[in-house]
């Protein structure tokens, strides 16, 4: 089969829900092979969809003034739900992402120094060593072998990890968080599904005791790396990433610390929602390019044009805004972060829904990135939709890969840089090919994810 030029449309793997919300009896089996396959059909063209049962109540919300408000002017009618942190909170504690309130606005404060823009930059040179050791790897294999990339991208984000987030880490010690880590997603929506129908949280469920095992591991072996840090001498690791910048930072206001086990839920949080998320966003970009090679073509001379043979820089950073529309289109039909939940505080009228106290909201991002009322032919792969005049058009919550509002993604900017500077050199320095055959199922798993992984041939230029 012959991958489709750029003038031929392609519409890449989506799923499809029921056309109405399940039954319970059949929410959970759906929810737990593929949350998106729960997913009724109307969150692609109506703006909010409920189903008002009388126990564990869900309205799905697609319309961009709606989320608006719910996300941002009235976000503190609509906090997130127990059960993120009935989720997560066996591994992220009361970290950033799960902690509400106060304590939400005291992290917040602390961690946003450590994203300043131009901190980041300086990072770039470890993520372009990252890549190139990537593609040294692919070098020492055959041209043209099939490489199975989404495990490639975990690697090379999980290379990034270590030298800007784990700096001091052991190999053993990173490796054993990757992999508890990916065990830990691989059950996930078995705790998500008996939450979202709000059943005991003593329930036992076929994912319980991996997550809970794998959680206790990578928190047990975080607080053993953040330990050491704070033990040795001031200075004596003057490139000791974010740990020890987390350990010297201070509220702006009070001069007050974070915790140790502050600084471990924070550091999970950000590698959960940091190294995962980013890895998935190259997974899917390559293989659409992989799809559609004029694209991967197009990228390719533009970064050849800006940096030459030389690693990627933050100057090299503007010269790139192809790269960048390809990287925001795989972020529209891919978004890492597919769901977004939120919780109605007190009964309220959303839109012309009634809905009573208790109701969870989900905030599909997945179907609204595909809404047919916001995209003119959702499903097509066309990065030209954020040319500078056409994304001028978007309504801000039409496309929200990283969330919106106050609680926006802190670590957005990193990981754009990270994605970018990943991107931009993998496709300089390699070509990717589809087999002409597989096309992988998004499946959310927290993250999204192909089912089966995603084999895309690999050669070195």
């Amino acid at each position: 089969m012959t991958a489709p030029s750029h003038d031929a449309p392609l519409y890449p793997p989506t799923v499809r829900g029921p056309a109405q919300p399940l039954p319970v009896w059949r929410f959970l089996p759906t929810f737990v092979r593929n949350p998106l396959r729960a997913l009724p059909q109307g969150v692609f063209e109506q703006p909010m969809v409920v189903a008002a049962r009388r126990k564990a109540p869900i309205a799905w919300v697609t319309d961009p003034v709606l989320i608006e408000r719910i996300l941002l002017d009235e976000h503190a009618s609509f906090p997130k739900p127990p059960l993120e942190k009935r989720v997560l909170g066996p591994a992220l504690g009361d970290g950033i992402l799960t902690a509400q309130g106060a304590s939400w606005r005291w992290q917040r404060r602390v961690a946003t120094p450590l994203f300043r823009h131009q901190d980041l930059l300086q990072l770039i040179p470890a993520m372009s060593d990252a890549a190139r050791l990537q593609i040294a790897r692919w070098q020492a294999a055959p041209a043209g072998a099939i490489r199975p990339i989404e495990r490639d991208m975990t690697d090379v984000t999980y290379d990034v990890v270590t030298r800007t987030l784990f700096a001091g880490a052991a190999a053993d010690e990173g490796d054993r968080i990757k992999a508890a880590s990916e065990e830990l997603l691989d059950v996930i929506t078995w705790e998500i599904a008996v939450s979202l129908l709000q059943a005991p949280a003593w329930l036992w469920h076929p994912g319980r005791g991996r997550m809970r095992r794998n959680s206790a591991l990578m928190r047990r072996i975080v607080g053993q790396i953040v330990a050491r840090c704070r033990t040795e001498l001031p200075g004596s690791r003057p490139n000791g990433g974010l740990i020890a910048r987390m350990l010297s930072a201070r509220d702006p206001d009070t001069g007050e610390p974070m915790t140790d086990d502050q600084i471990v839920d924070n550091l999970l949080t950000f590698l959960l929602a940091g190294h995962e998320t980013t890895a998935k966003a190259l997974t899917w970009a390559l293989y659409l390019m992989a799809r559609v090679p004029a694209w991967q073509e197009r990228v390719r001379a533009e970064v050849s044009a800006a940096a030459g043979t030389d690693p990627i820089t933050a100057w090299h950073l503007d010269q790139l805004p192809v790269t960048t529309r390809v990287l925001k289109e795989a972020l529209r039909l891919y978004p890492p972060a597919p769901i977004m939940t939120r919780l109605v505080s007190a009964d309220t009228v959303l839109g012309a829904c009634e809905l009573r106290a208790g109701t969870v909201l989900v905030l599909p991002i997945y179907a609204i990135h595909r809404h047919r009322k916001l995209w003119a032919d959702p499903d097509r792969f066309d990065p030209d939709r954020f040319l500078p005049e056409r994304e001028a058009g978007h309504v801000r919550t039409q496309f929200m890969p990283f969330g919106f509002g106050p609680r926006t993604c802190i670590g957005m900017s990193f990981a754009m840089i990270e994605a970018t500077v990943l991107l931009a050199t993998l496709v300089r320095d390699a070509r990717f090919g589809w087999d002409g055959r597989t096309s992988p199922e998004p499946v959310s798993r927290i993250t999204l994810r192909p089912r089966g992984g995603m084999p895309l041939s690999v050669s070195v230029v």
